[in-house]
Protein backbone atom coordinates (compact mmCIF):
# COMPACT_ATOMS: atom_id res chain seq x y z
CA UNK A 1 0.00 0.00 0.00
CA UNK A 2 1.44 3.41 -0.82
CA UNK A 3 2.04 6.15 1.34
CA UNK A 4 -0.93 8.48 0.40
CA UNK A 5 -3.10 5.39 0.95
CA UNK A 6 -2.04 4.88 4.39
CA UNK A 7 -2.39 7.98 5.01
CA UNK A 8 -5.85 8.01 3.98
CA UNK A 9 -6.51 4.86 5.76
CA UNK A 10 -5.50 6.29 9.49
CA UNK A 11 -7.26 9.54 8.51
CA UNK A 12 -10.35 7.58 8.21
CA UNK A 13 -10.02 5.70 10.91
CA UNK A 14 -9.06 8.51 13.42
CA UNK A 15 -12.10 10.20 12.20
CA UNK A 16 -14.34 7.56 13.11
CA UNK A 17 -12.61 6.85 16.61
CA UNK A 18 -13.44 10.43 17.81
CA UNK A 19 -16.91 10.68 17.01
CA UNK A 20 -17.45 8.03 19.20
CA UNK A 21 -15.52 9.09 21.73
CA UNK A 22 -17.28 12.36 21.50
CA UNK A 23 -20.79 10.45 21.79
CA UNK A 24 -19.36 9.81 25.86
CA UNK A 25 -17.99 12.91 27.19
CA UNK A 26 -20.93 14.73 26.78
CA UNK A 27 -22.73 14.90 30.04
CA UNK A 28 -26.66 14.31 29.99
CA UNK A 29 -26.94 17.05 32.95
CA UNK A 30 -27.99 20.75 31.47
CA UNK A 31 -26.66 23.59 32.95
CA UNK A 32 -28.91 26.71 34.14
CA UNK A 33 -28.93 29.24 31.25
CA UNK A 34 -30.21 26.44 29.04
CA UNK A 35 -33.60 27.18 30.53
CA UNK A 36 -33.82 30.85 30.13
CA UNK A 37 -32.04 30.28 26.67
CA UNK A 38 -35.14 28.10 25.86
CA UNK A 39 -37.89 30.26 26.88
CA UNK A 40 -36.31 33.38 25.40
CA UNK A 41 -36.37 31.42 21.88
CA UNK A 42 -40.04 30.88 22.38
CA UNK A 43 -40.40 34.43 23.25
CA UNK A 44 -39.01 35.90 20.54
CA UNK A 45 -40.78 33.67 18.00
CA UNK A 46 -43.97 34.70 19.43
CA UNK A 47 -43.49 38.12 20.05
CA UNK A 48 -40.56 38.82 18.51
CA UNK A 49 -37.48 40.77 19.61
CA UNK A 50 -38.30 44.56 21.84
CA UNK A 51 -35.25 44.71 24.12
CA UNK A 52 -37.14 44.22 26.86
CA UNK A 53 -37.43 41.73 29.87
CA UNK A 54 -40.61 39.26 30.41
CA UNK A 55 -39.29 36.98 32.84
CA UNK A 56 -38.56 38.58 36.24
CA UNK A 57 -41.15 40.28 38.28
CA UNK A 58 -39.16 43.49 37.81
CA UNK A 59 -41.11 46.08 35.80
CA UNK A 60 -39.36 47.94 32.29
CA UNK A 61 -35.96 46.34 32.58
CA UNK A 62 -33.91 46.65 29.01
CA UNK A 63 -32.56 43.25 28.20
CA UNK A 64 -30.08 42.87 25.10
CA UNK A 65 -30.89 39.43 24.05
CA UNK A 66 -26.97 38.69 23.45
CA UNK A 67 -27.47 35.20 22.03
CA UNK A 68 -31.13 35.86 20.40
CA UNK A 69 -30.30 33.45 17.43
CA UNK A 70 -29.27 31.04 19.24
CA UNK A 71 -32.12 31.09 21.87
CA UNK A 72 -34.54 30.16 18.94
CA UNK A 73 -32.65 27.30 17.48
CA UNK A 74 -32.67 25.80 21.36
CA UNK A 75 -36.03 26.34 21.39
CA UNK A 76 -37.05 24.70 18.44
CA UNK A 77 -34.59 21.70 19.53
CA UNK A 78 -36.73 21.33 22.73
CA UNK A 79 -40.19 22.18 21.44
CA UNK A 80 -39.44 19.82 18.89
CA UNK A 81 -37.96 16.62 20.50
CA UNK A 82 -37.36 17.60 24.27
CA UNK A 83 -34.11 17.68 26.32
CA UNK A 84 -33.23 14.40 24.89
CA UNK A 85 -33.03 16.86 21.30
CA UNK A 86 -31.00 18.84 23.84
CA UNK A 87 -28.23 16.13 24.72
CA UNK A 88 -28.41 15.20 20.90
CA UNK A 89 -27.70 18.84 19.88
CA UNK A 90 -24.75 19.06 22.32
CA UNK A 91 -22.90 15.78 21.09
CA UNK A 92 -23.54 16.79 17.40
CA UNK A 93 -22.05 20.11 18.29
CA UNK A 94 -19.28 18.68 19.89
CA UNK A 95 -18.57 16.13 16.60
CA UNK A 96 -18.29 19.21 14.57
CA UNK A 97 -16.02 21.50 16.79
CA UNK A 98 -13.38 18.40 16.66
CA UNK A 99 -13.66 17.79 13.68
CA UNK A 100 -13.12 21.52 12.55
CA UNK A 101 -10.12 21.37 15.58
CA UNK A 102 -8.59 18.70 13.85
CA UNK A 103 -8.89 19.65 9.78
CA UNK A 104 -6.95 22.74 11.58
CA UNK A 105 -4.60 20.81 13.24
CA UNK A 106 -3.87 19.09 9.65
CA UNK A 107 -3.68 22.43 8.09
CA UNK A 108 -0.73 23.75 10.17
CA UNK A 109 1.10 20.17 10.79
CA UNK A 110 0.61 18.39 7.99
CA UNK A 111 1.45 15.22 9.89
CA UNK A 112 -1.85 13.01 10.59
CA UNK A 113 -0.91 11.33 13.98
CA UNK A 114 0.11 14.56 15.89
CA UNK A 115 -2.96 16.16 14.45
CA UNK A 116 -4.89 13.17 15.70
CA UNK A 117 -2.68 13.53 19.31
CA UNK A 118 -4.05 17.22 19.68
CA UNK A 119 -7.20 16.88 18.24
CA UNK A 120 -8.07 13.87 21.11
CA UNK A 121 -5.89 16.42 23.42
CA UNK A 122 -8.53 19.28 22.70
CA UNK A 123 -11.43 16.49 22.70
CA UNK A 124 -10.81 16.12 26.27
CA UNK A 125 -10.27 19.42 27.52
CA UNK A 126 -13.27 20.83 26.26
CA UNK A 127 -15.29 18.28 27.17
CA UNK A 128 -16.26 19.69 30.10
CA UNK A 129 -17.50 22.94 28.84
CA UNK A 130 -19.88 21.16 26.63
CA UNK A 131 -23.64 21.63 27.16
CA UNK A 132 -26.81 23.02 25.36
CA UNK A 133 -25.39 26.94 26.00
CA UNK A 134 -24.34 29.57 23.08
CA UNK A 135 -20.57 29.06 24.28
CA UNK A 136 -20.79 25.68 22.34
CA UNK A 137 -21.70 27.19 19.06
CA UNK A 138 -19.06 29.83 20.08
CA UNK A 139 -16.02 27.59 20.51
CA UNK A 140 -17.14 26.46 16.42
CA UNK A 141 -17.24 29.48 15.31
CA UNK A 142 -13.38 30.54 17.00
CA UNK A 143 -11.65 27.30 15.68
CA UNK A 144 -13.67 28.14 12.20
CA UNK A 145 -11.82 31.38 12.49
CA UNK A 146 -8.28 29.98 13.16
CA UNK A 147 -8.86 27.52 10.17
CA UNK A 148 -9.72 30.30 7.99
CA UNK A 149 -6.50 32.01 8.89
CA UNK A 150 -4.42 29.94 9.43
CA UNK A 151 -5.37 28.72 5.31
CA UNK A 152 -5.13 32.45 4.35
CA UNK A 153 -1.81 32.65 5.24
CA UNK A 154 -1.02 29.51 4.42
CA UNK A 155 -2.32 29.66 0.22
CA UNK A 156 -3.66 33.04 0.06
CA UNK A 157 -7.15 32.49 -1.15
CA UNK A 158 -9.68 35.01 -1.07
CA UNK A 159 -12.35 32.92 -0.26
CA UNK A 160 -11.09 32.46 3.50
CA UNK A 161 -11.42 36.22 4.18
CA UNK A 162 -15.02 35.82 3.32
CA UNK A 163 -15.14 32.92 5.67
CA UNK A 164 -13.94 34.94 8.43
CA UNK A 165 -16.42 38.04 8.27
CA UNK A 166 -19.15 35.43 8.25
CA UNK A 167 -17.59 34.36 11.47
CA UNK A 168 -17.97 37.49 12.90
CA UNK A 169 -21.80 37.98 11.56
CA UNK A 170 -22.51 34.65 13.27
CA UNK A 171 -20.90 35.66 16.58
CA UNK A 172 -22.77 38.87 16.52
CA UNK A 173 -26.06 36.68 16.15
CA UNK A 174 -25.22 33.72 18.01
CA UNK A 175 -22.92 34.96 21.22
CA UNK A 176 -22.83 38.55 21.45
CA UNK A 177 -20.71 38.49 24.92
CA UNK A 178 -17.97 36.71 23.01
CA UNK A 179 -17.79 39.06 20.20
CA UNK A 180 -14.49 41.14 21.61
CA UNK A 181 -12.70 37.57 21.45
CA UNK A 182 -13.06 37.13 18.16
CA UNK A 183 -10.40 40.22 17.35
CA UNK A 184 -8.34 39.23 19.74
CA UNK A 185 -7.70 35.78 18.45
CA UNK A 186 -6.34 38.23 15.20
CA UNK A 187 -3.97 40.08 17.64
CA UNK A 188 -0.85 37.27 17.96
CA UNK A 189 -0.35 37.37 14.18
CA UNK A 190 -0.67 41.06 13.64
CA UNK A 191 2.09 41.18 16.31
CA UNK A 192 4.27 38.37 14.64
CA UNK A 193 4.04 40.65 11.50
CA UNK A 194 5.08 44.08 13.45
CA UNK A 195 7.88 41.98 15.38
CA UNK A 196 9.13 41.02 11.56
CA UNK A 197 9.13 44.27 10.48
CA UNK A 198 11.30 45.58 13.48
CA UNK A 199 13.74 42.77 13.23
CA UNK A 200 13.99 43.89 9.35
CA UNK A 201 14.85 47.07 10.55
CA UNK A 202 16.76 46.90 13.34
CA UNK A 203 20.10 45.09 12.36
CA UNK A 204 21.00 43.14 15.53
CA UNK A 205 24.81 41.85 16.44
CA UNK A 206 25.58 38.50 15.48
CA UNK A 207 27.62 38.07 18.57
CA UNK A 208 24.71 39.01 20.73
CA UNK A 209 24.15 35.47 22.42
CA UNK A 210 20.80 36.14 23.82
CA UNK A 211 19.77 36.73 20.18
CA UNK A 212 21.08 33.95 18.64
CA UNK A 213 19.41 32.15 21.31
CA UNK A 214 16.34 33.35 19.83
CA UNK A 215 16.49 32.71 16.30
CA UNK A 216 16.88 29.40 17.10
CA UNK A 217 14.15 28.97 19.15
CA UNK A 218 11.79 31.42 17.65
CA UNK A 219 10.46 31.28 14.46
CA UNK A 220 9.47 34.88 12.75
CA UNK A 221 7.42 35.18 10.00
CA UNK A 222 6.73 37.96 7.83
CA UNK A 223 3.89 36.71 6.04
CA UNK A 224 2.36 39.78 3.92
CA UNK A 225 -0.70 38.09 4.02
CA UNK A 226 -1.20 39.51 7.65
CA UNK A 227 -2.07 42.89 5.45
CA UNK A 228 -5.49 41.82 4.34
CA UNK A 229 -5.81 39.67 7.88
CA UNK A 230 -6.11 43.27 9.49
CA UNK A 231 -7.98 44.95 6.73
CA UNK A 232 -10.51 41.86 7.17
CA UNK A 233 -10.72 42.33 11.15
CA UNK A 234 -11.40 45.84 10.24
CA UNK A 235 -14.23 45.02 7.74
CA UNK A 236 -15.32 42.40 10.93
CA UNK A 237 -16.76 45.62 12.95
CA UNK A 238 -19.15 46.42 10.44
CA UNK A 239 -20.73 43.08 10.96
CA UNK A 240 -21.96 44.60 14.38
CA UNK A 241 -24.52 46.45 12.49
CA UNK A 242 -26.32 43.36 10.82
CA UNK A 243 -28.25 42.12 13.94
CA UNK A 244 -31.55 42.86 15.76
CA UNK A 245 -30.48 43.86 18.84
CA UNK A 246 -29.15 46.92 17.97
CA UNK A 247 -26.16 49.08 19.20
CA UNK A 248 -25.49 45.67 21.65
CA UNK A 249 -22.68 44.32 19.80
CA UNK A 250 -20.39 47.57 20.30
CA UNK A 251 -22.20 47.97 24.17
CA UNK A 252 -22.38 44.56 25.45
CA UNK A 253 -18.97 44.55 26.92
CA UNK A 254 -18.39 47.92 28.02
CA UNK A 255 -21.58 47.82 30.20
CA UNK A 256 -20.46 44.39 31.40
CA UNK A 257 -17.17 45.55 32.67
CA UNK A 258 -18.99 48.61 34.18
CA UNK A 259 -21.55 46.31 36.09
CA UNK A 260 -20.79 44.42 39.42
CA UNK A 261 -21.78 40.40 38.44
CA UNK A 262 -17.77 39.79 37.93
CA UNK A 263 -18.08 39.46 41.32
CA UNK A 264 -20.24 37.06 42.15
CA UNK A 265 -20.67 35.16 39.14
CA UNK A 266 -18.33 31.87 39.71
CA UNK A 267 -17.13 31.66 36.11
CA UNK A 268 -15.68 35.38 36.29
CA UNK A 269 -13.38 34.38 39.10
CA UNK A 270 -9.81 34.28 38.98
CA UNK A 271 -8.41 31.34 38.05
CA UNK A 272 -7.15 28.24 40.50
CA UNK A 273 -5.35 25.25 39.79
CA UNK A 274 -8.17 22.72 40.58
CA UNK A 275 -10.31 24.15 38.17
CA UNK A 276 -8.70 22.89 35.55
CA UNK A 277 -5.45 21.56 35.83
CA UNK A 278 -5.75 19.57 32.75
CA UNK A 279 -5.80 23.13 30.48
CA UNK A 280 -2.76 24.44 32.88
CA UNK A 281 -0.37 21.53 32.12
CA UNK A 282 -1.18 21.60 28.37
CA UNK A 283 0.00 25.45 29.14
CA UNK A 284 3.05 24.49 30.76
CA UNK A 285 3.81 21.48 28.40
CA UNK A 286 3.68 24.31 25.12
CA UNK A 287 5.85 26.54 26.63
CA UNK A 288 8.23 23.61 27.65
CA UNK A 289 8.77 22.49 24.28
CA UNK A 290 8.99 25.26 22.78
CA UNK A 291 11.83 26.09 25.20
CA UNK A 292 13.57 22.66 23.66
CA UNK A 293 12.94 23.03 20.26
CA UNK A 294 11.47 25.84 18.01
CA UNK A 295 7.99 27.71 18.19
CA UNK A 296 6.02 30.45 15.94
CA UNK A 297 5.98 33.62 17.48
CA UNK A 298 2.31 33.84 17.11
CA UNK A 299 1.55 30.66 19.31
CA UNK A 300 4.02 31.90 21.83
CA UNK A 301 1.52 34.86 21.94
CA UNK A 302 -1.68 33.13 21.67
CA UNK A 303 -0.91 30.86 24.79
CA UNK A 304 0.50 34.12 26.70
CA UNK A 305 -2.30 35.86 26.02
CA UNK A 306 -4.82 32.84 26.61
CA UNK A 307 -3.04 31.94 29.82
CA UNK A 308 -3.21 35.56 30.95
CA UNK A 309 -6.82 35.58 30.78
CA UNK A 310 -8.00 32.36 31.82
CA UNK A 311 -5.74 33.38 35.18
CA UNK A 312 -7.75 36.39 35.28
CA UNK A 313 -11.45 35.13 34.75
CA UNK A 314 -12.24 30.92 34.61
CA UNK A 315 -14.29 31.38 32.57
CA UNK A 316 -11.54 31.92 29.57
CA UNK A 317 -10.29 28.26 30.45
CA UNK A 318 -12.43 27.07 27.65
CA UNK A 319 -10.92 29.26 24.79
CA UNK A 320 -7.00 28.02 26.20
CA UNK A 321 -8.35 24.58 25.75
CA UNK A 322 -9.64 25.11 22.39
CA UNK A 323 -7.17 27.61 20.54
CA UNK A 324 -4.18 26.76 22.98
CA UNK A 325 -4.40 22.79 22.25
CA UNK A 326 -3.84 23.48 18.47
CA UNK A 327 -0.32 26.02 19.16
CA UNK A 328 0.21 22.86 21.39
CA UNK A 329 -0.27 21.02 18.50
CA UNK A 330 2.15 22.89 15.81
CA UNK A 331 5.02 23.25 18.60
CA UNK A 332 4.76 19.08 19.27
CA UNK A 333 5.06 18.88 15.42
CA UNK A 334 7.89 21.67 15.34
CA UNK A 335 9.83 19.55 18.28
CA UNK A 336 9.62 16.16 16.33
CA UNK A 337 10.87 18.12 12.77
CA UNK A 338 13.87 19.47 15.03
CA UNK A 339 14.92 16.23 15.41
CA UNK A 340 14.33 15.07 11.94
CA UNK A 341 11.90 12.55 12.92
CA UNK A 342 9.07 12.01 10.68
CA UNK A 343 6.78 10.46 12.99
CA UNK A 344 3.65 9.50 10.52
CA UNK A 345 5.73 7.62 8.42
CA UNK A 346 7.30 5.37 11.02
CA UNK A 347 4.40 5.39 13.27
CA UNK A 348 0.95 5.32 10.92
CA UNK A 349 1.85 2.20 9.77
CA UNK A 350 1.90 0.33 12.91
CA UNK A 351 -1.68 2.00 13.86
CA UNK A 352 -2.48 0.77 10.14
CA UNK A 353 -2.50 -3.00 11.35
CA UNK A 354 -5.57 -4.57 11.58
CA UNK A 355 -4.96 -5.49 15.05
CA UNK A 356 -4.41 -2.46 16.16
CA UNK A 357 -7.19 -1.21 14.20
CA UNK A 358 -10.14 -3.75 16.25
CA UNK A 359 -8.35 -3.16 19.67
CA UNK A 360 -8.20 0.90 19.10
CA UNK A 361 -11.91 0.66 18.19
CA UNK A 362 -12.48 -2.11 20.96
CA UNK A 363 -11.02 0.54 23.31
CA UNK A 364 -12.81 3.57 22.40
CA UNK A 365 -16.17 1.55 22.42
CA UNK A 366 -16.14 0.24 25.34
CA UNK A 367 -15.22 3.94 27.04
CA UNK A 368 -17.66 5.25 25.08
CA UNK A 369 -20.58 2.37 26.66
CA UNK A 370 -19.21 3.26 29.65
CA UNK A 371 -19.96 6.68 29.77
CA UNK A 372 -22.60 6.39 28.43
CA UNK A 373 -24.59 4.08 30.89
CA UNK A 374 -22.99 6.54 33.23
CA UNK A 375 -24.83 9.61 31.61
CA UNK A 376 -28.08 7.76 31.15
CA UNK A 377 -28.25 7.34 35.10
CA UNK A 378 -27.92 11.45 35.30
CA UNK A 379 -31.23 13.32 34.80
CA UNK A 380 -31.70 16.11 32.73
CA UNK A 381 -32.57 18.68 35.31
CA UNK A 382 -30.82 17.82 39.18
CA UNK A 383 -33.42 17.60 41.47
CA UNK A 384 -30.59 18.65 43.78
CA UNK A 385 -29.98 22.11 41.76
CA UNK A 386 -33.31 22.81 40.52
CA UNK A 387 -36.46 22.75 42.55
CA UNK A 388 -38.72 20.66 40.69
CA UNK A 389 -40.76 19.16 43.09
CA UNK A 390 -41.43 22.70 44.52
CA UNK A 391 -41.90 24.35 41.36
CA UNK A 392 -45.18 21.93 40.96
CA UNK A 393 -46.05 22.52 44.67
CA UNK A 394 -46.47 26.34 43.53
CA UNK A 395 -48.07 25.71 40.21
CA UNK A 396 -50.69 23.94 41.88
CA UNK A 397 -51.46 25.86 45.01
CA UNK A 398 -50.22 29.23 44.43
CA UNK A 399 -51.59 32.10 42.28
CA UNK A 400 -48.24 32.89 40.36
CA UNK A 401 -49.95 36.12 38.99
CA UNK A 402 -50.38 37.65 42.57
CA UNK A 403 -46.51 36.34 43.79
CA UNK A 404 -43.83 38.12 43.94
CA UNK A 405 -40.87 35.43 45.15
CA UNK A 406 -37.21 35.93 45.95
CA UNK A 407 -35.45 33.01 44.97
CA UNK A 408 -31.50 31.86 44.73
CA UNK A 409 -29.14 33.08 41.61
CA UNK A 410 -28.40 29.25 40.42
CA UNK A 411 -32.56 27.57 39.95
CA UNK A 412 -33.71 31.47 38.37
CA UNK A 413 -33.77 29.94 35.19
CA UNK A 414 -35.72 26.87 35.80
CA UNK A 415 -38.69 29.03 37.37
CA UNK A 416 -38.46 31.28 34.49
CA UNK A 417 -38.75 28.05 32.00
CA UNK A 418 -42.05 27.17 34.41
CA UNK A 419 -43.31 30.46 33.55
CA UNK A 420 -42.93 31.32 37.19
CA UNK A 421 -41.41 35.29 37.51
CA UNK A 422 -38.05 35.86 39.24
CA UNK A 423 -36.39 37.56 41.11
CA UNK A 424 -32.81 37.15 39.49
CA UNK A 425 -32.18 33.87 37.49
CA UNK A 426 -28.32 33.26 35.53
CA UNK A 427 -29.36 36.48 32.91
CA UNK A 428 -26.55 37.97 35.24
CA UNK A 429 -25.56 41.25 33.58
CA UNK A 430 -29.59 42.02 33.51
CA UNK A 431 -29.92 42.82 36.93
CA UNK A 432 -26.65 45.13 37.38
CA UNK A 433 -27.14 48.93 37.15
CA UNK A 434 -25.26 49.44 33.69
CA UNK A 435 -28.21 47.07 31.60
CA UNK A 436 -31.20 47.40 33.85
CA UNK A 437 -31.19 51.88 34.24
CA UNK A 438 -32.18 51.65 37.27
CA UNK A 439 -30.76 53.48 40.35
CA UNK A 440 -30.53 50.64 42.49
CA UNK A 441 -28.65 47.52 42.04
CA UNK A 442 -30.63 44.18 41.96
CA UNK A 443 -27.30 41.80 41.62
CA UNK A 444 -25.77 43.48 44.98
CA UNK A 445 -28.92 43.14 46.69
CA UNK A 446 -29.05 39.78 46.14
CA UNK A 447 -26.04 39.26 47.36
CA UNK A 448 -25.86 41.40 50.66
CA UNK A 449 -29.81 40.19 51.44
CA UNK A 450 -28.91 38.38 54.65
CA UNK A 451 -27.25 41.59 56.07
CA UNK A 452 -30.77 43.26 55.55
CA UNK A 453 -33.63 40.83 54.24
CA UNK A 454 -36.44 42.93 55.89
CA UNK A 455 -35.58 46.20 54.39
CA UNK A 456 -35.01 44.54 51.14
CA UNK A 457 -38.20 41.96 51.19
CA UNK A 458 -40.35 45.23 51.45
CA UNK A 459 -38.79 47.05 48.87
CA UNK A 460 -39.06 44.76 46.49
CA UNK A 461 -42.62 43.62 47.95
CA UNK A 462 -41.58 40.19 48.71
CA UNK A 463 -44.36 37.52 49.39
CA UNK A 464 -42.50 34.19 49.18
CA UNK A 465 -38.91 33.19 49.07
CA UNK A 466 -37.82 29.95 47.74
CA UNK A 467 -34.09 29.08 48.41
CA UNK A 468 -31.27 26.26 48.86
CA UNK A 469 -31.91 24.60 52.43
CA UNK A 470 -28.68 22.20 52.90
CA UNK A 471 -25.73 24.81 54.47
CA UNK A 472 -27.39 27.40 54.07
CA UNK A 473 -27.57 30.43 56.87
CA UNK A 474 -30.30 32.57 55.13
CA UNK A 475 -32.83 29.47 55.60
CA UNK A 476 -31.81 29.06 59.13
CA UNK A 477 -32.55 32.73 59.66
CA UNK A 478 -35.97 32.87 58.18
CA UNK A 479 -36.35 29.46 60.18
CA UNK A 480 -36.29 31.73 63.22
CA UNK A 481 -38.40 34.82 62.04
CA UNK A 482 -41.57 34.81 63.56
CA UNK A 483 -42.60 36.60 59.96
CA UNK A 484 -42.13 34.00 57.50
CA UNK A 485 -43.24 30.72 57.79
CA UNK A 486 -42.65 27.30 55.43
CA UNK A 487 -45.24 26.28 53.53
CA UNK A 488 -43.45 23.67 51.45
CA UNK A 489 -40.00 21.98 52.34
CA UNK A 490 -38.06 18.71 50.98
CA UNK A 491 -34.37 17.65 51.39
CA UNK A 492 -33.16 20.18 49.05
CA UNK A 493 -35.79 23.26 49.15
CA UNK A 494 -37.16 25.52 51.56
CA UNK A 495 -40.60 27.71 50.29
CA UNK A 496 -41.18 30.87 52.61
CA UNK A 497 -44.62 32.85 52.77
CA UNK A 498 -44.79 36.18 55.10
CA UNK A 499 -47.33 35.71 57.78
CA UNK A 500 -49.03 38.48 56.51
CA UNK A 501 -50.14 37.46 53.28
CA UNK A 502 -50.17 33.26 54.19
CA UNK A 503 -53.37 31.91 52.89
CA UNK A 504 -52.23 28.24 51.87
CA UNK A 505 -51.85 25.10 53.35
CA UNK A 506 -48.40 23.46 54.98
CA UNK A 507 -46.66 21.03 53.06
CA UNK A 508 -43.87 19.01 54.31
CA UNK A 509 -42.38 16.12 52.06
Amino acid sequence: MNKEKIYKKFNYMFIIWIIILAIGLVRKTLQNDTFYTIKIGELILNNGIDMMDHFSFHTGLAYTYPHWLYDVFIYLIYHSFGYTGLYISSIVLLIVLILIVYRTNKKITSSYLISAFGTFLCALSISGFVTARAQLVSFILFALEIYFIESFLKNGKKRNLIGLLLVSLFLCNVHVAVWPFYYILYLPYLAEYLVALICQKVKLKKENKFVNFLKKKIVIEKNENVKYLFLTMILSLLTGLLTPIGDTPYTYLIKMMMGNSQKYVQEHQMLRWIDSPFTIIIAFETIFLAFFSKAKLRDLFMISGLVIMAVFSIRHISLLSLIGTICFTRIFSMFWSNFGFDIDKKVISFFNKMTVMIIAFFLVIIFTCLMISVHLKEEYVDHKLYPIEAVKYIKENMNIDEMRLFNDYNFGSYLLLNNIPVYIDSRADLYTKPFSGLDYDIFDDYEYIMGNYTEKFEFYKITDILIYKNNNHFCDILKNDGNYKIIYEDENFCLFKKLANISYSIKIS
